[in-house]
């Protein structure tokens, strides 16, 4: 089985595929002071990249969500309520943690199997 790099840089790459599995880290593309808007805008990153590559949210298997500040803990939930599949949600953790960029309160790591790897029942 090969390894698909998708956009690769020389330290990272937007996602990776391998085995019918993506591999993706999120971060906000609107970052304003506020961790519901962040999040918001990380998850339509996820969406987007998910259907770049032949998947969509209700394949997502697993999510790590890494926050900055606890207190910020209810915002992320409030829109990640709002956007996670009823019934389909993956296996999830929280993290809090100091992010690479000063001005993220949020990053988003998600593992998603692919549409044409999975079961005609989903």
């Amino acid at each position: 089985m090969t390894i698909e790099y998708i956009d690769p840089m020389e330290c990272w790459s937007e996602a990776v595929i391998y085995n019918g599995i993506v591999y993706y880290t999120s971060v906000p593309i609107n970052l304003v002071d506020d961790a519901y808007i962040q999040t918001q805008s990380a998850l339509t990153e996820i969406d987007k990249m998910l259907v770049r590559v032949g998947s969509d949210k209700n394949l997502i298997l697993d999510a790590t969500i890494f926050i900055v500040d606890k207190a910020d803990l209810p915002a992320m939930n409030q829109a990640w309520k709002e956007w996670v599949v009823k019934g389909r949600a993956p296996v999830r953790c929280t993290v809090q943690a100091n992010l690479m960029h000063d001005d993220y309160k949020v990053e988003i790591k998600i593992i998603a199997g692919l549409k044409n790897n999975m079961s005609k029942q989903i």
